[in-house]
């Protein structure tokens, strides 16, 4: 009986911590995907200054929270956001909008995809 609950307990805490992981990473990929949006629309209108410092803010929170993405993802992928977010940074200091804008979509694309592969999906447990 002892053993029953012992394994009840261990797949709630699994659900549990499944739940934060799944909340934690849903709601900085929101704040990530509004961020570059924000930064695609100040580029887009030619607000090069604001721009630079919305890139700068995303890129540094990232680089923040990094070790913590690192646990719930591969390194691979935080290495690639991390290298698009600060070409990003340098798109917005040289004024290159086209190479701003193609790099954001790109960004934002690997972002989104974290997201989606936190989802509860056949594909995503097998």
């Amino acid at each position: 009986m002892k053993r029953g609950w012992i394994a009840l307990a261990m797949i709630a805490l699994s659900l549990i911590l499944g739940g934060i992981e799944y909340g934690y990473v849903t709601m900085n990929v929101d704040a990530y995907v509004q961020m570059l949006d924000d930064a695609d629309d100040k580029m887009a209108h030619n607000l090069v200054y604001e721009a630079q410092s919305a890139a700068g803010r995303l890129d540094n929170r990232f680089r923040k929270q990094s070790g913590i993405f690192n646990i719930f993802m591969y390194h691979s992928e935080v290495g690639h956001i991390s290298s698009d977010l600060a070409m990003l940074r340098r798109y917005a200091q040289t004024g290159s909008v086209e190479e701003f804008l193609a790099t954001s979509a790109c960004a934002k694309r690997e972002i989104l995809t974290i997201r989606d592969a936190k989802l509860l999906k056949w594909e995503n447990i097998f």
